[in-house]
């Protein structure tokens, strides 16, 4: 093994009151680390030898190694052995408090209300509050974005592919050194726009497969889907599926994964129905306890064969996981208002896209950064004492999961109510769970 090492070209890195974070912008992949561990990834900015055998960072470098963060080097002749102090305190930044970041992980944009479909579960009004934010405004959103050190940029609308300029608002984010992914439903991907997305620099493309239509082998929108699957499959983008796990979808859920992997898709993200625009709908296909039970059980079959991921709603799955394990997963259970934010088609900042009544601000008329550390109206999901009460309540993971806090507001009016349907169960049973051990 090599005596020297620098840090990857590719990670960014950023100081936080807990220590710092590391992205690497190739990967996707984001570290959190304390105040040594990220002192020492500055002093990697520059090419430098390893520490000797007993420093923490001797037990650091194989870690960093295999996740691509840092690359062999060499030294020249008269060249420093020891970096600067580097890009991680070059720029004063918020110093947040370890429970909300100083600047946003990933900020989602609505790039637009517009979409070609109606789909009754979605969450973005059918037309704009304001004016669609225009390119010159976008750009500056992401110069402001850059200094903040955000790390990446999740593109939703509405369908996104219907703005004439989202391929220079991708290229535009990855050459300010953003991670641009883009959302979508698909039906507009051709082989010409898959191409335009790799040269945009799109980190990740998802698709979203809703409903028990996922399952129907003449549904329009399935076959569509799945032909928009094989064509970005067929890319160098990297591809996943948002799945929105309905109780219609959740009983034939087997074969709509079969059918993914057969596909060649290994990346697949579940999604928890949450409340829309449409309430009846949300009143309709909502998940129960025994539902969430039912779908855990699916998971742990398919865990494995493919890669299955949760949203935030859904961390109350993994009730039974060690919380030491849960955090080097990296769960933060609800992260609204905390490390991601949503930037609408008009400009307004909520915490996320299912509580958009918190609106922060205009980031028209106010600057971005001074919108995300005042956090108007963001303040129960900041303070780190307030967490949900009721059935969450001495359950040892609930500071990681912390409830749907969307689902909260939305049946009980109170963000910290706790999550009505946590099934706090022994999966594997079907029983109550008796305890956790740490």
């Amino acid at each position: 093994m090599t005596d020297v090492w620098q840090l990857a070209e590719a990670v960014s890195l950023r100081p936080e009151a807990f220590g710092g974070m590391a992205f690497h912008r190739e990967r996707g992949v984001t570290l959190e680390v304390d105040t040594e561990a990220y002192q020492f990834l500055c002093t990697c900015l520059a090419p430098r030898p390893l520490p000797s055998p007993d420093h923490l960072a001797a037990h650091l470098v194989p870690q960093l190694v295999r996740l691509g963060f840092l690359c062999p080097a060499e030294i020249g002749a008269g060249q420093e052995q020891s970096a600067p102090t580097g890009q991680g305190q070059a720029l004063p930044l918020p110093a947040g408090d370890g429970f909300t970041l100083s600047a946003p992980e990933t900020v989602h944009l609505a790039i637009t209300a517009r979409c070609n479909l109606a789909c009754p579960g979605c969450y973005v009004p059918r037309s704009s509050a304001g004016p669609e934010l225009t390119t010159a405004e976008l750009r500056g959103l992401i110069d402001q974005w850059a200094k903040m050190r955000v790390f990446q940029l999740a593109v939703g609308g509405g369908e996104p592919l219907l703005r004439d300029d989202l391929f220079d608002v991708l290229a535009y984010a990855r050459r300010r050194g953003i991670v641009p992914n883009l959302t979508t439903n698909g039906t507009l991907l051709t082989p010409e726009i898959v191409h335009l997305l790799e040269e945009a620099g799109v980190g990740r493309v998802n698709v979203s497969v809703n409903g028990p239509a996922a399952n129907r082998d003449g549904d329009e929108r399935t076959v569509t889907a799945l032909q928009a699957l094989h064509l970005l499959l067929s890319s160098s983008l990297a591809v996943g599926v948002n799945l929105l796990v309905t109780p219609a979808l959740l009983t034939s859920l087997p074969h709509v994964l079969s059918r993914l992997h057969a596909l060649g898709v290994r990346q697949v993200t579940m999604l928890r129905p949450k409340p829309g625009c449409d309430a009846s709908w949300y009143a309709t296909h909502r998940l129960r306890r025994p539902d969430l039970i039912h779908l855990r059980r699916v998971m742990d079959t398919w865990q494995g064969t493919l890669h299955l991921e949760v949203d935030s709603a859904l961390v109350c799955l993994m009730g039974d996981v060690r919380p030491g394990l849960l955090r080097r997963r990296a769960a933060h259970g609800c992260a609204a208002g905390r490390r991601i934010c949503t930037v609408w088609p008009d400009g307004r900042v909520t915490p996320c896209s299912f509580l958009p009544q918190l609106n922060a601000g205009n980031a028209r008329e106010i600057p971005f950064t001074l919108i995300w550390r005042d956090g108007q109206g963001w303040e129960e999901l900041r303070d780190p004492s307030a967490l949900p009460g009721g059935h969450c309540e001495g359950c040892p993971v609930s500071h990681l999961c912390g409830g749907a806090r969307c689902l909260a507001w939305h049946e009980r009016g109170n963000l910290n109510a706790g999550d009505a349907e946590c099934p706090r169960f022994d999966y594997s049973t079907g029983f109550p769970r008796k305890e956790v051990h740490p």
